[in-house]
């Protein structure tokens, strides 16, 4: 055959595996490196070793990666664009799927809109006092559910359908109030089971020193309120998340410190449906690097409410089996001891400075795999230099159940926000953020997993989507349509790349 003809049929068969998806995808993620012993820097390398990169993950999974096409663009009109040179954005926008992936939910300032992602259209749209802070649909999707930070730190019931205000709960008159914004009362998560709401509420405040308040509730999905935690008085610690069983009779939250002021350990709480103490785990601070210590949104339990994992802010996973756990306030577990407990992110000595990866979020995939996601690169002590950036910075960290060792690892390159996963527990996304210690923007956008699929992350890789601005918060339902609140960046040198929209992906 002529050489001519060759190069005809190899130029034809590189355009059509360039046109089904399974080079392109690939090629937009040949910066993530997932193996059992990468590290988050080792994928960004010189062009030669990302070619590389890119070949090895055709060899392997890529021939079943699909490239994904924007369904959908909404804007949410004009914000402050975030600084890259800065930490974590005042932006709070989220968004939320009905259970079943026909409505939508977007939260963005004091405007809460609800959208029809078939017909692409909004069905309506209000505005709250305060700045909205966490959405969630009922199960069966008949109410939304949503908090704010304000002044009176409001708990919303609405009519999902029609918008209507069902109920209305002020937070303030639990936890106190102030006039500075920062210092408000804040609805920091909400999480629905089958016939019951669980929120996790609080504020902060500095006088001589910093203080912190929280409760947690139990609300029906209309919005009457069922009780809430402490009873008569607020929890002088931080509670940031909460988490439940599918059926609601397993409900797990921790107190803890997350200022590293107050001296204190965090507490792992379960308790039953109706508010009474099951068991409870002490964590100690991680001495000496850290006086206090705080679980931020690392704590999950399973849909059975058989296995609970938490992840502190310093970077010390833990797993609990419920049905192990002694009796109310023992305070201890049969499970746990050195071998299973661990450090993700031990804190480093670098060029005399310590570092660490911060504990960002947590996710029990099966009863064998647990994956822990971890946050930027921050010094131990205050104030203090962070020389470089930690080996699993920005990193989704999969262990063994059993064990608790790592099995594998998956770079990320910019911030999570956090692992979300489709209802039917199949699929997840990652939302890739600002990469403060490069500014590198070409890592933003969206990656999505297939859980099922057998091998590590790159293997479970469906697809990327790339964006120009950092990705906020995203959703996935049970088809694998994403929704995501892209936000706009100011670069160094004053040029801002993105913009502020809602973005469906598929």
């Amino acid at each position: 055959m002529k050489k001519s003809s060759i190069a005809l049929i190899l130029l034809f068969e590189f355009i059509l595996l360039t046109v089904s998806g399974c080079i392109s995808s690939d090629i937009m993620s040949s910066g993530n490196v997932s193996s059992d012993s990468t590290s988050p820097d080792e994928g960004e390398g010189n062009a030669g070793e990302n070619s590389h990169n890119v070949l090895n993950q055709i060899d392997t999974a890529s021939y079943e990666k699909s490239s994904p096409y924007l369904y959908w663009e909404y804007e949410l009109g004009d914000i402050t664009p975030e600084n890259i040179s800065e930490g974590r954005g005042n932006t709070q926008d989220c968004v939320r799927f009905t259970t079943d992936g026909k409505y939508l939910a977007a939260g963005t300032g004091k405007d809460l809109t609800v959208l029809d992602v078939a017909g692409k259209n909004v069905l309506w749209k209000k505005t709250l006092k305060g700045n909205i802070s966490d959405l969630s649909f009922s199960i069966d999707g008949k109410y939304l559910i949503a908090g704010e930070r304000s002044a009176d730190g409001c708990i919303y019931s609405f009519d999902a359908s029609t918008g209507e205000e069902i109920h209305r709960y002020r937070t303030a008159d639990d936890l106190g109030t102030d006039e500075n914004y920062r210092n408000q009362p804040c609805i920091y998560k909400i999480k629905t089971s089958d016939d019951a709401v669980y929120i996790a509420a609080g504020r902060y405040w500095k006088d001589s020193g910093y203080e912190l308040a929280s409760r947690v509730y139990r609300f029906s999905p209309d919005g009457n309120l069922s009780w809430k935690l402490p009873a008569a008085e607020n929890y002088p610690r931080s509670v940031n998340w909460i988490d439940s069983s599918l059926d609601g009779k397993n409900v797990v939250f921790s107190t803890g410190d997350w200022t590293n002021s107050l001296e204190t350990g965090a507490v792992i709480y379960s308790v039953d449906e109706r508010g009474s103490l099951r068991w409870k785990y002490e964590i100690p601070p991680l001495r000496p690097y850290f006086v206090s210590a705080a679980v931020w949104h690392g704590l999950d339990i399973s849909d059975d409410g058989s296995i609970i994992t938490a992840f502190t802010g310093d970077g010390r996973k833990y797993l609990f089996y419920d049905s192990e756990m002694k009796k109310p306030g023992d305070g201890k577990s049969e499970w746990h001891s050195a071998k299973y407990q661990s450090n993700v992110t031990a804190p480093e000595e670098l060029e005399g400075s310590v570092i660490y990866a911060y504990g960002e979020n947590a996710k029990i995939a099966s009863e064998d795999e647990i994956l822990y996601l971890t946050g930027a690169t921050l010094p131990a002590y205050y104030p203090g230099n962070v020389p470089m950036a930690y080996p699993l910075e920005n990193s989704l960290v999969s262990c063994d159940a059993e064990t608790g060792e790592t099995s594998w690892t998956y770079s990320l390159g910019g911030r999570c926000a956090g692992i979300f996963y489709s209802p039917d527990e199949r699929f997840f996304a990652l939302t890739v953020g600002k990469d403060t210690s490069s500014g590198n923007t070409q890592v933003h956008g969206i990656h999505v997993f297939d859980s099922r699929k057998p091998g590590n992350g790159n293997s479970k890789l469906l697809w990327t989507f790339k964006t120009e601005g950092v990705v906020a918060d995203a959703a996935i339902s049970s088809d694998c349509t994403v929704a995501a609140v892209e936000l706009p960046l100011k670069l160094k040198n004053g040029d801002v790349t993105g913009k502020h929209r809602l973005i469906i992906v598929r």
